[in-house]
């Protein structure tokens, strides 16, 4: 029986735990697996609709014993029935363009079988970026204008952008770059970071007008995204080219009296070879045989024509004479061209067989024309093709020519002939050595049948090729004070120049504050042209001396005129004047300040003497005061022998007392007045006594007390402190040895003073 209950009890606590057991299992439903209260997902913003998106980490079979929801009616994503994934319903993108860039759920988890409310589960899903754009170019394409002249390295575009619409990243940071092309080498970008564009090649206007470049911005994605545009660039012309010539030289023919000059093959006539700017042209001669072919000969500046102002000479009317023409631009007179025009003298008139003949005869290899005349500037560089040799045309197209310079050795070092008759510059030019070359050219066919030559005469002009230099780098020159100078103008000295081109003429200009005072003739002469007053010791200058070469140089030199030493003395020695004359007045003051002050002293020193005298021989060296009275004894004695020596006083030993008291007291004169105005007002017993003694010493006593009263008054005024200290001192003196000494008590007080 007990067994029985044993097992009963153990069977209901089995089926008691396996109760518990099921009910914490469905408890755990709705929960996620692992833990937390909510759920994180990532998806690409490419994925695609439909895709799974993730799946829910949730605890429960969603077929059987719970039931998953979205709270979000139109969410881009959903769950598929019967399982726990979430599937994309709608596109998505992290630029937020074409979808959502983030989505946030709510799942609402609810368990079968059970009352219970359902649970809620965040979901969030995150959405990263990928290379999906492509970067977009703000204000393309581009279109500058940009002249020919700009400098290399020069910035022509700036702003240059395009925008990747991506998260920043690599994805959205852009680089630009030129794509390989026809003119991909004119420009490039200052960096692959900046959208700056910078000329990478002279650009020329003759050449382009116009041209395009292709350029690229693409981002750093792999692979990497990009878009091209164009940049169009407008060439401007600049004007960098000077005028030419149609030919380099013209022929033509002298005449007999003044009249058009009839000018072939052509007309003359130049024009700008900047196309784009075409400046206006004015012609010009310019004198290679001094001024007479300026007298001669004239040229309409706009339409070239040239004309002979009167007849020429019989000298010169039977020889050849070459015009150097000259076309400068209106707006730029440094622009300008040169070309030869050949005149031949009228038929009939050669004097020698080598003169130029306008028709000369035509046949087989011979020259078009017997002579050729060319003209070369100084300064061209080798190779230059300096004139065309044109044979006749009596031989046959196909058969060459052969060309030789004979006759002069120094023109085949500086000449050569092409195979189609161009005579061009093998050497440099020097006007200075050789101004002109006269040198026969030599024409064969195959063969060396028909030879024929002609005669070919280059002249050389002169160029600028040397600037002005002065012989010193400084000038100075002394002259007199300009006031006596006599005559004027005044030579006051010259300034030496020269230039190594030998046809310059040299001009000389002053400049500075004093430089209307002087001039400069051209030979360097330096005069003094005017006059003033004010003139300093030195005048500072400077001198600037021009060529007349085309174009011109000029020279800067210091230049110092200065006064002599004589008429600058003339300073020098007021100056010393006026400085001894300081230093005299300065002796003399100070020498009265000395003697004012030596004086005083000596005033000092003899009043001492005065008041030494008493002790050294009685009263005989001291003198008296106005009314008798000796002021030294009455200032250096005693008191009872200064008052016992007045006559009378003897009796009056209460007079006596009280003088004696108050000078030992310290009392001054005044206090001396004061007891003796008291006895004049009757104002004690004791000034009665005084003055009844003194009836008995003088006849009139009364009147002799008020005098040396007085006298003591004005002369010891001075004295009273100094009397007070000495009787101070003889009192201490008499107590300290008690007895007399060698030496008097009056001669020891004259020696401390």
């Amino acid at each position: 029986m007990v067994l029985k209950c044993t097992l009963s009890v153990l069977f209901c606590s089995l089926m008691l735990t396996v109760g518990t057991i099921r009910t914490q299992l469905l408890d755990n439903r709705c929960y996620l697996d692992g833990g937390g209260s909510a759920v994180n997902f990532f998806a690409n913003e490419d994925i695609t609709v439909g895709a799974v998106v993730g799946s829910l980490r949730v605890l429960g079979d969603p077929g059987k014993d719970i039931v998953l929801t979205l709270r979000e009616k139109d969410s881009p994503v959903y769950i598929a029935p019967g399982t726990k994934d979430l599937i994309v319903a709608k596109p998505l993108d992290k630029e937020g363009l074409i979808g959502p860039s983030a989505v946030f759920v709510n799942v609402i988890c609810e368990r079968k079988f059970s009352d219970e409310a359902g649970i809620i589960i965040p979901v969030n899903i995150r959405v990263t970026d990928v290379n999906d754009n492509a970067p977009m170019w703000i204000g393309a394409p581009y279109k500058l204008n940009l002249s020919e002249v700009t400098v290399i390295g020069t910035r022509i575009l700036q702003g240059i952008r395009a925008h990747d619409l991506d998260q920043p990243g690599p994805y959205s940071t852009v680089e630009y770059q030129t794509l390989p092309g026809p003119y991909s080498d004119f420009v490039a970008f200052v960096t692959p970071l900046e959208g700056t564009l910078v000329l990478k090649k002279y650009i020329d206007y003759e050449t382009v007008q116009n041209f395009t470049v292709k350029i690229r911005a693409q981002d750093q994605g792999k692979p990497p995204k990009y878009s091209d545009t164009y940049v169009t660039i407008r060439v401007l012309d600049s004007d960098d080219q000077n005028p030419k010539f149609d030919r380099d030289v013209y022929y033509g023919q002298l005449l007999a009296g003044p009249g058009d000059v009839s000018i072939t093959p052509e007309m003359i006539r130049a024009e700008d070879q900047d196309r784009g700017i075409r400046a206006d042209i004015r012609y010009s001669i310019v004198s290679s045989n001094g001024s007479e072919d300026e007298l001669n000969f004239e040229i309409h500046p706009t339409t070239g024509t040239i004309r002979q102002r009167r007849a020429l000479p019989p000298a010169q009317a039977h020889h050849s004479r070459t015009i150097v023409v000259k076309a400068t631009q209106v707006d730029n007179p440094d622009r300008y061209a040169l070309t030869t025009v050949i005149l031949a003298p009228p038929e009939g008139s050669e004097t020698s067989p080598s003169a130029m003949s306008v028709q000369p005869p035509v046949g087989g290899a011979e020259f078009v024309r017997g002579t050729f005349y060319v003209t070369v500037r100084e300064d061209a560089v080798p190779g230059t093709k300096m004139s065309q040799l044109v044979p006749g045309g009596g031989g046959r197209a196909d058969e060459p020519v052969r060309y030789r310079i004979v006759g002069s050795p120094l023109a085949q070092e500086q000449f050569r002939v092409g195979p189609g008759g161009e005579l061009m510059l093998a050497r440099s030019l020097n006007y200075r050595r050789t101004s002109q070359y006269t040198f026969a050219i030599e024409s064969s066919l195959p063969g060396g049948e028909r030879n024929t030559s002609t005669t070919v005469v280059v002249d050389v002009l002169p160029a600028n090729m040397w600037e002005p230099r002065f012989r010193k780098p400084f000038y100075s020159f002394a002259i007199e004070n300009p006031l006596h100078a006599q005559q004027l103008p005044m030579l006051v000295g010259r300034i030496e120049a020269a230039d190594g081109d030998r046809t310059d003429e040299l001009s000389f200009v002053l400049k500075g504050n004093y430089s209307n005072l002087f001039r400069v003739d051209p030979y360097g002469n330096l005069w003094l042209v005017s006059n003033r007053t004010d003139l300093p010791l030195a005048m500072r200058l400077l001198a600037t001396v021009t060529d007349s070469g085309t174009p011109q140089k000029s020279a800067t030199v210091p230049v110092v005129v200065k006064l002599k030493p004589e008429t600058a003395s003339l300073t020098s020695n007021l100056l010393v004047v006026n400085i001894v004359v300081a230093c005299v007045l300065g002796v003399l003051l100070l020498g009265g300040l000395v003697r004012c002050v030596y004086r005083r002293r000596k005033r000092k020193i003899s009043s001492a003497d005065q008041i030494g005298g008493h002790g050294a021989g009685g009263h005989a060296a001291v003198p008296p005061l106005k009314h008798g009275v000796d002021s030294s004894r009455f200032l250096l004695q005693r008191p009872d022998q200064r008052m016992l020596e007045r006559p009378g006083l003897h009796a009056g030993g209460r007079l006596a007392a009280d003088c004696a008291a108050s000078s030992t007291l310290g009392s001054d004169n005044q206090d001396f007045l004061e007891h003796e105005g008291a006895g004049k007002e009757g104002g004690g017993g004791d000034s009665i006594g005084m003055f009844s003694a003194e009836r008995f010493v003088t006849e009139n006593p009364r009147r002799t007390q008020i005098h040396n009263t007085r006298a003591l008054d004005r002369e010891e005024l001075a004295g009273q402190n100094l009397n007070h200290l000495l009787l101070q001192w003889q009192e201490k003196y008499d107590e300290k040895n008690n007895g007399t000494e060698d030496m008097s008590i009056d001669d020891k007080l004259i020696v401390y003073f």
